[in-house]
């Protein structure tokens, strides 16, 4: 086989087959587009008057070949490695020059970009890559990684093509030839109450594929397992343009965070086909979601009572209000197996607190020694009741009518009305052990205790342990690793702990993300220093007693502990 020169007079593509197929476009987005929403949103590409090069990919128009951009070019009859082409101007028809390994007759794979193998691959399978890929820029190699524009796809830009019939002189060759992409990509945006979000900074895609192998000879893409992904930007966006791999069977998550602080979640409520060389804007629409969840006819509130002295905000008592997210306490402990957790502050009465005594308001989040004595001596119930300035319902106060604390009987319907999952949530590096009460579970399932597959393994509402194992151990353990689309269908109460040693040398929590404790409206009747809370317990041995509001560990609670509270919704 001899090695002579070819030329190309080139190259001529519709940049992800959009210019093209506009309609086609249009006509996807009431089939594939917008499956958060009941309309679809039309969507407009406005192109520059120039064409944009290859640093700025565009697909409005084709794509301007930059002096120095190489190919991969693979004979597919006679392989013998890896040549490559360079444009030598900057053009939508330009030459590329080099010397290739074939003969008359020989059939030659071209790709873009040339690049460096990530890994080892037999010979003519390419690796691709969505999170990280160098390049040959200049003449040297670069990497770059996503970062939610359209810019950034030069690291990504993968196109294939075939050379056959080869004209020749003697000396030289020479041939016209196209190159198709051999991705897609999505632009995603938001549209919050109504107005669109302008400040994403992050998007993670979970459930896509993320690398492949492409081969040459037939422009097939072989995956492995299904990934997640990070796009981060470089500033803050009001879309993201995420290239991704072809999938017939694409259904992906997604975890939006925005420069506010807000964060999003979504999932494709279906499959879709997303083809190479197509253009998929994807629009979620949310609102403010409702703060609670109907179960049996009790409006369970999804988040825990809080004080914090700097809040402020319409319809709650100066420093209260509900946690951000159903998962969030105050002072959360990273493993739930340590048994001595970081000391609280020593400032008592002005620092954020997030558990509080039965019946009292006046002194609700002080922590003190000194505050343990006030508490409510009521022996009834204080659902929803104001008694005196200093005792009462904290989250009817707190909340100004909106909340109240549970009754007993609320917490028995709660568990009768549900499956109860034994779990935890990762926040952040911590550990946020819980139950889960899910509605959503068949008939069959509602007043048992349910392991990670869902299987039976108890009943609700008992005061006997079940063996549930190491968490940390995901082979071994009958715990369910919740997501938050878990956590969303139902009501998770966190081990978020109890504060009822009063050590003003050493204040801490007694076992955060190991046991919940949730005061009820029910006082004792016939002791005026007891009520009713819930309880559920984590313990180092593996063992976990369910959720419950029976026996003497859940009626017989000392008013003066500092329990969490999970209110109803009043109205």
């Amino acid at each position: 086989m001899t090695i002579k020169t070819i030329y190309s007079a080139l190259i001529s593509l519709a940049v992800l087959g959009l210019a093209a197929c506009s309609t086609e476009v249009n006509n996807e987005q009431s089939q594939v587009i917008n499956p958060e929403t009941s309309s679809t949103r039309a969507f407009t590409l406005t192109p520059k008057e120039a064409p944009q090069t290859r640093t700025d990919v565009n697909i409005s128009s084709r794509t301007k070949w930059t002096a120095g951009d190489r190919l991969i070019a693979y004979n597919i009859t006679n392989p013998e490695g890896y040549d490559y082409l360079t444009a030598t101007d900057d053009s939508i028809y330009t030459k590329f020059k080099g010397d290739i390994h074939w003969k008359e007759g020989d059939e030659l794979a071209l790709f873009y970009p040339f690049r460096y193998n990530t890994k080892e691959t037999p010979m003519g399978i390419v690796p691709l890559g969505l999170k990280e890929n160098t390049i040959i820029v200049n003449g040297k190699p670069v990497t770059g990684h996503q970062n939610g524009t359209i810019a950034n796809f030069k690291y990504f830009d993968y196109m294939w093509g075939k050379l056959k019939n080869i004209q020749t002189d003697g000396h030289s060759a020479w041939e016209d030839f196209s190159v198709n992409k051999q991705y897609c990509f999505i632009r995603l945006n938001i549209i919050f109450n109504g107005k669109p979000v302008k400040d994403m900074t992050q998007v993670t895609i979970k459930n896509i594929y993320t690398d492949g192998d492409f081969n040459l000879s037939t422009g097939q893409i072989t995956y492995t397992n299904k990934d997640e992904m990070t796009v981060t930007a470089d500033k803050p966006l009001e879309y993201f343009d995420i290239a991704l791999l072809p999938d017939a069977h694409l259904r992906a998550s997604f975890i939006i965070q925005t420069k506010s602080g807000i964060t999003f979640h979504a999932t494709m409520e279906q499959e879709y086909n997303y083809e190479k060389a197509k253009y998929y804007p994807y629009t979620i629409t949310v609102k403010d979601p409702d703060p609670f969840i109907p179960i049996d006819g009790v409006k369970w509130g999804k988040y825990n009572l809080q004080y914090e002295p700097t809040e402020h905000q319409n319809g709650w008592v100066e420093g209260y209000r509900l946690a951000k997210n159903a998962w969030d306490y105050f002072y959360t402990n990273n493993d739930p197996f340590n048994l001595y957790p970081e000391f609280l502050p020593r400032a008592f009465n002005c620092v954020a607190f997030d558990h509080f005594r039965w019946g009292n308001i006046a002194y609700a989040h002080n922590y003190s020694h000194d505050a343990m004595r006030y508490y409510s001596t009521y022996t009834g119930n204080i659902q929803g009741q104001q008694l005196n300035d200093c005792y009462g319902d904290l989250a009817y106060y707190a909340s100004k009518g909106d909340w109240k604390l549970p009754t007993t009987n609320d917490f028995r319907k709660l568990m009768a009305k549900t499956g109860e999952y034994l779990g935890y949530y990762i926040d952040n590096g911590n550990v946020v052990v819980g139950v889960l009460f899910d509605p959503t579970v068949p008939e069959h399932l509602k007043g048992k205790v349910l392991d990670k597959n869902g299987r039976v393994i108890g009943r609700t509402n008992q005061t006997n342990a079940i063996y549930v194992g190491d968490y940390r151990k995901a082979n071994c353990t009958r715990m369910k690793h919740f997501t938050k689309e878990d956590i969303d269908k139902g009501v998770f109460l966190p081990c978020a702990g109890a504060y009822t040693e009063y050590n003003d040398g050493a204040p801490r929590l007694q076992r955060p993300s190991a046991q919940a404790l949730y005061w009820t409206s029910d006082g004792k009747s016939c002791d005026y220093r007891l009520a009713t809370a819930f309880s559920a317990y984590y313990m180092t041995n593996g063992c976990f007693f369910p959720g419950t509001v029976s026996g003497s560990r859940s009626t017989n609670n000392p008013k003066w502990s500092m329990y969490s509270i999970r209110p109803v919704y009043a109205k």
